[in-house]
């Protein structure tokens, strides 16, 4: 991940909890799938200020959180004392496994070379590991990129293309699914600035005269009863390593 986008979720640790509803929302989904006791030992990437790690910990004997910011790492060592806390990119997380479990929740949509790091993460899982991930796909704020295509911070992937990263790099998929979680806000700026607050920024600052274009832009075209939505389409899934 570039230094751009470190330096915003550093930026936004200590107010990230209390603007992530999606995200919160999301972990509690993944949760859904995770058994009553997980074997150990565990890694979890991506862990942020711990909204999954919430529902592993109790779960776990041994877990291995992990970010690479800082200051989210600081954060969610204070909130789980009992779990380990490392500062590591996903790419490369620390080498305490064999794991039997891999975890993660909102995060590989940001990986930049999703492909490797799906083998990385299968090298330093033990025969039969269990992933259980969730992140963010294609369809996730399309009526905001529409609009304004030069925010998007990447190129969406749809779920069967992630899906078939995974198989070709030494995980079988279990079982799969996609939710979208709507959010409504008075107005597109406080929309932009829900999203802004978590460090999920736009990667090329745009211009005050076209910012105030798209945001007047997206009130006329998706304004409902004095609301506007935005949708978030969020992949859940369960794999095993294979060789």
């Amino acid at each position: 991940m570039t230094s751009v986008v470190l330096s915003d979720f550093n930026d936004c640790a200590a107010q990230y909890n209390q603007h992530a509803e999606v995200q919160r929302e999301a972990a509690a989904w993944l949760a859904e799938w995770l058994p009553d006791s997980i074997h150990s030992p565990a890694l979890e990437l991506g862990a942020g200020t711990g909204l999954f790690t919430h529902h592993l910990a109790k779960r776990v004997k041994h877990l291995e959180a992990t970010d690479f910011a800082p200051q989210m790492v600081r954060l969610g060592a204070a909130a789980f004392p009992n779990v380990r806390w490392t500062v590591a990119e996903a790419q490369s997380p620390p080498p305490l496994g064999p794991y039997a479990g891999i975890f993660s929740c909102s995060l590989v949509q940001w990986l930049p070379t999703p492909a490797e790091t799906f083998r990385h993460w299968h090298q330093i899982s033990a025969p039969g590991a269990r992933l259980i991930a969730g992140w963010f796909v294609q369809g996730t704020l399309d009526d905001f990129f529409e609009i304004c295509p030069e925010a998007t911070p990447f190129v969406w992937k749809t779920a069967d293309t992630w899906l078939s990263l995974l198989e070709q790099n030494g995980w079988r998929v279990l079982r799969h699914e996609v939710r979208h979680f709507v959010r409504h806000y008075p107005h597109a700026t406080t929309m932009l600035r829900a999203i802004h607050n978590v460090g999920a920024v736009v990667p090329h600052r745009l211009g005050t005269v076209r910012l105030r274009q798209v945001l007047r832009a997206y009130d006329q075209k998706h304004s409902q009863q004095g609301r506007v939505a935005s949708t978030f389409a969020f992949l859940r899934v369960e794999a095993e390593t294979h060789s």
